[in-house]
């Protein structure tokens, strides 16, 4: 195959293979009632919604300014009711209600409504002196059945403002002075990250226009199309081990053995490594070129590692700005919905579930995703690119090996721009290092703190 239509295929493939990607995630989710039918029960409560639920209590304010504060799956727009309600804003929980009730996806059992609307309706209204009106509890036994059935914490809200209950109470203080300590410490650790990652953005970028700061990527005129075609390679058998795996494995709810099935086919799916052997290229050249060496001692890894995270978090930042931007463009999305599997997960699992979890998203993920977007698909655009001037060549693998990264992930649209940013963060210490293993190292820890976030963070 002349060598201009070899590039010319591999570029279109570098699009079709992830959107095929993209398009196996949108169709892979639970099924839905169809319009019009009545769901056999209750849609669960999704534990994010709960650490949102508790962060807006705990701040009310502006927490509460967004047209749909938890977001707008039907679960989540239920508890907001209860929140709205909780801060005197009866009206707009009723609001609430009904959205949840016209809502065509995850649709709620009527009578877990109903339960919400009532105790909605009847929720005592705080003065301005903290001390509750008095209202009666017009809430049946088997609403309250429903409510404690499917509501968790924000039925024990509920026992605590209607009922009184001095252990509902006690539960819901206790658990918003602990939740406020950990914003608290949070709160630390991501601004002084974050502008710490900041001055390391200003500083990096000005050595490199003063052209202090070398680039550690090497270049090949034999390596411009295997890269390309190993990461193709990679995604498709990726894809197939995850088809495979999921029709002989998949028995319903995953549990931790499935867990680590899972990771094994994360792994597996590195044969694909094998296809520049295939191709011929030695694997010193092609080691190289992918980012899978380390020049440098302890010290210079460990420096390059803390770098990459510091400087993800302010580009992360941005993204999540941008996210909030479009949410408020794009009727009947939120930020809010935007979550992982492995965040809806972790949350009540078993001791061998969480542990299984964080392998996947800190050790599996990270060392995977860096050797295929930053070592393959960052450098496959940086060879073809090679010739151009080095701020456009650096500057177009970033965007788009950072889009791919951010697209195949199942949070959705919204978090294209968050995740984007994060990748940019590892794509500054692959160039600069030339070394895919900083990054691992940043992503893992990054995903690990995240992941400790929502497990700390549930009531």
């Amino acid at each position: 195959m002349p060598s201009a239509l070899r590039k010319g295929l591999v570029w279109l493939l570098l699009v079709l293979v992830p959107a095929l990607w993209i398009g196996l995630e949108s169709t892979g989710g639970a099924d839905h009632p169809a319009e019009g039918e009545a769901p056999s029960e209750a849609a669960s409560l999704s534990p994010i919604t709960v650490m949102q639920g508790r962060l807006a209590v705990l701040l009310g304010g502006q927490a509460l300014e967004p047209a749909d504060p938890l977001g707008t799956r039907p679960m989540a727009r239920l508890a907001a009711a209860m929140v709205l309600a909780r801060a005197g804003q009866r009206e707009r929980g009723l609001e609430q209600i009904q959205l949840a009730q016209e809502s065509k996806e995850d649709a709620t059992a009527a009578d877990l409504v109903e339960a919400v609307r009532a105790a909605v309706q009847v929720w005592p209204i705080r003065g301005d002196d903290g001390v509750r009106s008095t209202a009666p509890n017009a809430l049946t036994a088997e609403q309250w059945k429903a409510l404690d059935a499917h509501m968790g914490w924000f039925a024990t809200l509920a026992r605590a403002d209607l009922d009184g209950d001095p252990a509902a109470e006690k539960n819901v203080s206790d658990g918003l002075d602990w939740l406020m300590i950990l914003l608290a410490i949070a709160a630390i650790w991501f601004v002084g990250v974050g502008l710490a990652g900041v001055v390391l953005l200003v500083v990096l970028l000005s050595l490199a226009i003063v052209k202090h700061i070398r680039s550690g990527i090497e270049t090949s005129p034999s390596m411009q199309v295997i890269l390309g075609e190993t990461f193709i390679a990679w995604m498709l058998t990726f894809l197939v081990i995850r088809v495979v795996s999921g029709w002989l494995f998949d028995r319903g709810e995953p549990g931790a053995g499935a867990m680590w099935i899972s990771m094994a086919c994360t792994f597996a799916s590195l044969a694909a490594l094998l296809w520049a052997r295939v191709r011929g290229v030695r694997w010193r050249t092609f080691a190289g070129a992918a980012g899978l060496r380390w020049h440098g001692g302890f010290f210079r890894f460990c420096w390059m590692s803390a770098t990459s995270y510091a400087c993800a978090l302010p580009c992360m930042g941005i993204g999540v700005a941008v996210g909030l931007a479009l949410s408020s463009l794009m009727k009947g999305r939120s930020f809010q919905d935007v979550s992982h599997p492995v965040q809806e997960m972790l949350p009540g699992a078993s001791g061998g579930m969480v542990v299984a979890l964080f392998a996947i998203a800190c050790v599996a993920a990270p060392v995977v995703e860096e050797i295929a977007f930053r070592g393959l698909l960052y450098g496959h655009v940086r060879q073809e690119t090679a010739r151009w001037p080095r701020f456009l060549s650096i500057a177009l693998a970033m965007l788009f090996s950072a889009t791919i990264f951010a697209a195949i992930h199942p949070q959705g649209v919204l978090a294209v721009p968050a995740l984007a940013g994060v990748s940019l963060g590892f794509c500054i210490t692959r160039e600069w290092s030339g070394s895919v293993y900083p990054g691992m190292v940043a992503h893992g820890v990054h995903n690990g703190i995240l992941l400790a976030l929502n497990l700390v963070l549930q009531p």
